[in-house]
């Protein structure tokens, strides 16, 4: 058996590392205030965080009874998603909202690292069916609103998601992200201001399977960076059965309380 490498970083490094440090410090990723390097957010912004700890297992809404094992809420048990199951981090609000606003549209990819940090938190506490799938795929964006975005915040959020979890050497680092598993058909205008019936109305046979051979009878975890109505997430979970998988569980870092 080989030893583990000693990854104990050698003075030169440590140098160079605390010279970066005093001139590019760790800054709060909704505000830019100046933070210690193990801190995501600042005092003022992380008091505003809501982590969804109780909510429906089906949905992810916030459950109004703080319970350990919360039931499904009314509106699943009167309209089931199409996805078997939804995990969301926080509540979507307050610094996170912030956050994931200047990632998307202040072009700022670099935040997804801290915020895949925060993924991979709700993960590591997560029913275990959820590190038990066998595809990891980001929601996808339209190729038009690619070009102008430059980047994919729900593909950025998995990978980093991915790496903070091979950190801990957890099962998930191990599977793999399907990139192109879906493709958006159509640019849909932004669901922001739309009620739930226009939201599905405006996604309804939005996405395709571009190889059903990658995902049939795979347990695949739907990634994105919030959960509202769950009208996206459908259109993607149908497409997704309807190429065989075998079931569909998402993960996001917001649920919005609607």
């Amino acid at each position: 058996m080989f030893e583990k490498l000693n990854r104990t970083p050698g003075l030169g490094v440590r140098l160079m590392q605390a010279a970066l440090a005093l001139i590019y410090p760790a800054r709060c990723i909704a505000c830019d205030q100046i933070v210690d390097d193990d801190l995501i957010f600042c005092a003022p912004c992380a008091a505003t965080l809501v982590p969804n700890d109780s909510a429906c297992p089906r949905c992810a809404l916030p459950s109004p009874i703080v319970l350990e094992r919360p039931p499904p809420c009314v509106g699943c048990l009167t309209r089931p998603h199409r996805f078997r199951g939804a995990l969301a981090a926080y509540e979507f609000g307050g610094a996170l909202a912030e956050a994931i606003r200047r990632m998307k549209w202040a072009h700022m990819p670099e935040l997804a690292p801290q915020l895949g940090l925060l993924l991979d938190e709700a993960l590591a506490q997560a029913p275990p069916e959820y590190a038990d799938v066998d595809v990891i795929v980001p929601v996808p964006l339209h190729k038009r609103r690619l070009r102008l975005r430059e980047f994919n915040q729900a593909a950025e959020l998995a990978a980093a998601m991915r790496e903070a979890a091979r950190a801990r050497e957890a099962t998930i680092a191990r599977v793999p992200i399907e990139l192109r598993a879906l493709r958006r058909l159509r640019d849909t205008p932004p669901q922001t201001g739309l009620d739930a019936a226009a939201r599905r109305r405006n996604v309804f046979d939005a996405f395709v399977v571009r190889d059903a051979s990658r995902i049939h009878g795979r347990r695949v975890l739907l990634v994105d960076d919030v959960l509202t109505t769950g009208a996206t997430a459908d259109a993607c979970a149908s497409a997704l059965e309807r190429a065989g998988a075998a079931e569909v569980l998402v993960l996001t870092l917001g649920r919005a309380v609607t």
